[in-house]
């Protein structure tokens, strides 16, 4: 077990350290309006959707290898039956095939995005290896017949059922059964050690026709003593529900059988295959009935797979102990070229534990002790309740560099290193009548101290924008409880304010209290000031007002450090710069538009226009005609300097009537925007007056 588990972590860092990539390609085989996927990480947080992709139905996706995800997919159409709705290969392998003949709602295949190793070839005509990589491997000879079989205890062995029987379907006797440890090659004598079979167990429900339930356990006279012979642990249901042996995980295979079918071959030393798990509606593309206790593994043309004589064998799938046993070779095709069928061993574990008395779910128990460690400790005690039977507690600190571990009984003593932050696990493993418990462990947190790094500045801001209030800080577990003018304004494990449309009322004076599992801080004040937007409120309305009177306009605004400018007809009024215009003694040149433009801090805004018209105290017979602008761009305004009617006539210079407006008093503006450039003349008249006008349009 020493070398496999080097074995693995050598495996295992290239992946940490330089992280790979599973390509997954999903694809819509029918189209089924009434059906969408997702792909979900093993948090079931949603990662890529269909929608993400509409209209494709070939999806290609690149996903971080090595991990558990989930395919869902929601249905609620019709019923297609045996209809193909959706595939996903993993790196172009099909190991998920999904059909219509579902309920509607939410369905979820898991999978995992395993990377083979460069190493892939067939059994048959395969890859060799050595024992010592899989020294669980037996080769058992039964009557007449030759198979496989794993270690999982001193004394039993695991192997198919039909592996216990003769081509009469008869049971071959105990005595007619010998299983070779730790031999590459058991064919030669002088390799390996052989044991004598005292019992045979076949599962009672182990169906010869159908192949369901192909298991059986053989008991050995004599515990297992050799170099290369140890037992291999095997996957439990609760490993099975952990996705250990969902499609995509690449398993190994290992045997004794054909390498070459035909003509027959067999190895001269022990071989090896690397096989993705499949789903068994994958596999049924190839195979039609499929036995409920089997999984499925291999490629569907791949030439990859067991082979005759391998029958009973180990299929192997990788955790982080090592491996664990997941499946029996139970059957295949017989030029051994396609998916292949295993013995679901997780199905099992209440089966083998009533008839071995191996428990498959040995479990060490947790230790308790501190689980935060904050500067300053430096010894921590760590304990377990006793186990019964137990021969010893094996205790570990990983990483090794977060300090020392001590202890050979229930309780152990950690030596932490005062360099170390970050996060460590106590680990147990118990051993009792030589069997091996599963790893347990706590996960420490070699914290820092609580500590403020840097805080927001004081803010000034304008009213409607974004700020954020933020507390940079280092330590472990924080959380922040915000005040604003010394009320409680929020609490929780957020370092900052968020204020996504600032308003006046968010003005004060805050800060933040910092307690974490390691100590507690107070930040500074922090002054945050809101500034009002610049805004007109009220404005003078249109004024009319008699020759040689006052006119006084006013605007009424809001907003911070304001200034004002006065305009008439679009021209700046020099020295009108408050928010009242005033102006003594108006006459006929005062007519006209006027307006404010307001400035402040927060922007500026310009009033509506206010027209002022100013009219002559009595009757004059010939009034005074106003017009203006004279040289323009888009319009003019006239103007009478009482209130008489009077017509308007456009001309151009060839004396083209252009524009004709009858009946108008006071003030009557014009455009003339689509007219061309050039000089025009405009005519006032009414029976007491007539009067032309030279106009240039720009």
């Amino acid at each position: 077990m020493k070398r496999t588990l080097s074995l693995l972590c050598i495996f295992l860092i290239p992946l940490y350290l330089f992280p790979q990539k599973a390509t997954v390609k999903i694809v819509k085989t029918r189209n089924v309006s009434m059906s969408e996927w997702k792909i979900l990480d093993d948090r079931l947080l949603p990662l890529f959707s269909e929608t993400d992709f509409y209209p494709l139905d070939t999806v290609t996706i690149g996903l971080e290898a090595n991990r558990r995800y989930f395919f869902q997919v929601s249905f609620s159409g019709a019923s297609y039956n045996d209809t193909s709705l959706y595939s996903l290969s993993l790196n172009g392998v099909t190991i998920i095939y999904i059909k219509t003949d579902m309920e509607s709602g939410d369905h979820s295949y898991p999978f995992f995005t395993g990377v083979a190793s460069d190493q892939q070839a067939k059994i048959a005509g395969g890859t060799n290896t050595d024992i010592s990589d899989f020294p669980w491997q037996i080769y058992l000879e039964a009557g007449n017949f030759t198979c496989g079989g794993s270690i999982i205890s001193g004394r039993w062995i695991i192997t198919a059922a039909h592996c216990t029987r003769d081509d009469a379907n008869v049971t071959i006797p105990a005595s007619e059964m010998v299983v070779t440890v730790g031999a590459n090659n058991p064919r030669i004598v002088t390799q390996g050690k052989d044991y004598l079979v005292s019992q045979v167990v076949v599962h009672e429900n182990y169906d010869p026709n159908t192949l369901e339930n192909d298991i059986a356990l053989l008991k050995l006279y004599d515990s297992i003593n050799y170099p290369n012979a140890t037992p291999i642990k095997l996957i439990s249901a609760n490993d099975a529900s952990e996705g250990f042996t969902d499609p995509g995980v690449l398993s190994w295979v290992t045997g004794y059988g054909l390498t070459k079918v035909r003509p027959a071959t067999y190895p001269t030393t022990l071989q090896k295959v690397q096989l993705p798990i499949v789903s068994n509606a994958v596999a049924s593309t190839v195979w039609s009935q499929i036995p409920s206790t089997d999984l499925m593994a291999g490629y569907a043309n791949g030439g990859k797979d067991a082979c005759s004589g391998d029958s009973g064998g180990p299929l192997v799938v990788p955790v982080s102990t090592g491996y664990k046993l997941a499946g029996l070779v139970s059957w295949g095709s017989n030029n051994c070229n396609t998916y292949g069928a295993y013995t679901r061993v997780s199905l099992f574990e209440s089966w083998i534990t009533q008839k071995t008395g191996i428990e498959i779910s040995f479990n060490a128990p947790v230790p308790v002790g501190d689980s935060i460690i904050c500067p300053g400790t430096s010894f921590s005690q760590y304990s377990v309740a006793r186990v019964n039977g137990a021969t010893a507690y094996n205790w570990a600190l990983l990483p090794a560099s977060a300090g020392t571990i001590s202890g050979n009984n229930e309780t152990a003593g950690v030596s932490w290193n005062a360099d170390f932050k970050g996060k460590a696990s106590v680990t147990l493993q118990v051993i009792k009548n030589t069997n091996a418990s599963e790893i347990s462990l706590l996960v420490v947190t070699v914290a820092k101290q609580t500590r403020l790094i840097s805080q927001t500045s004081d803010t000034v801001i304008c009213a409607n924008q974004p700020v954020n209030l933020v507390m940079k800080t280092e330590g472990h577990d924080l959380i922040y409880n915000w005040y604003k003018t010394n009320n409680l304004i929020q609490s929780g494990p957020s370092n900052q304010i968020i204020i996504t449309n600032s308003i006046l009322e968010n003005s004060g004076i805050y800060y933040c209290d910092i307690s974490g599992s390691c100590g507690s801080v107070t930040s500074g004040n922090l002054s945050l000031t809101v500034l009002p937007l610049t805004q007109i409120t009220d404005i003078s309305p249109d004024t009319e007002l008699a020759f040689g009177s006052n006119l006084s306009l006013n605007v009424a605004s809001e907003g911070h450090n304001l200034e004002y400018q006065w305009k008439k007809d679009g021209n700046t009024l020099s020295g009108a710069v408050s928010s009242g215009y005033n102006k003594q003694d108006v006459n006929a040149n005062d007519i006209g538009i006027y307006q404010v433009k307001v400035t402040g801090t927060c922007g500026t805004e310009t009033s509506n226009n206010i027209y002022v018209y100013v009219k002559s105290t009595s009757f004059v017979k010939e009034p005074e005609v106003f017009v203006w602008p004279t040289l323009i761009n888009n319009g003019f305004t006239v103007a009478l300097s009482n209130e008489q009617t009077y017509n308007v006539l456009l001309f151009n210079t060839i004396g083209k009537l252009l524009e004709e407006k009858k009946n108008c008093q006071y003030q009557t503006s014009f455009d003339i925007g689509e007219l061309p450039r050039g000089i025009y003349i405009l005519r006032v008249y009414n029976d007491n007056f007539r009067k032309s006008i030279k106009l240039i349009k720009n």
